[in-house]
């Protein structure tokens, strides 16, 4: 699995999951244009947060050549509910986030382990929650 691959899988699992909220699409992505989720109103919304922490060869080379390259990184998502509305709502959207996560394994070995809901609190007219995985998958070539 190559990382693009990798995040593509990674990211779309939080897609499928945010989708079945009543706030469809109300994700943004780092490194996309800001016209993709305005934050507005008193609409609860996401942002994905990505990042690869380390990597190492993780095998020698088989007959062909091929080595596993092992990859490992942290997806934060922080949910974003209007401040005042209490936790039912940002535990409930969290709950969700985490739950496409936890327990899940995918191609190449991708896997996410320590998945966890972390509440952050006040962020402007917002209240954050973060919803932290870590995962790993291994990338041959």
């Amino acid at each position: 699995m190559t990382g693009e691959e990798a995040i593509d899988h990674i990211l779309g699992l939080l897609l499928a999951a945010w989708n079945t909220t009543a706030y469809t699409n109300r994700i943004k992505y780092d490194n996309v244009a800001t016209e993709s989720l305005p934050p507005s109103g008193n609409t609860p919304w996401a942002r994905a947060t990505l990042r690869h922490t380390d990597s190492g060869q993780a095998s020698l080379a088989n007959a062909g050549g091929r080595r596993k390259f092992r990859r490992t990184g942290v997806l934060t998502v922080g949910v974003f509910v209007p401040q005042g509305t209490g936790f039912s709502k940002s535990t409930a959207l969290a709950t969700i986030v985490r739950d496409a996560y936890e327990g899940v394994s995918g191609p190449s070995g991708l896997w996410f382990r320590n998945v966890r809901i972390n509440e952050i609190g006040p962020d402007g007219a917002w209240f954050l929650t973060n919803v932290v995985v870590n995962f790993e998958y291994d990338d041959v070539k």
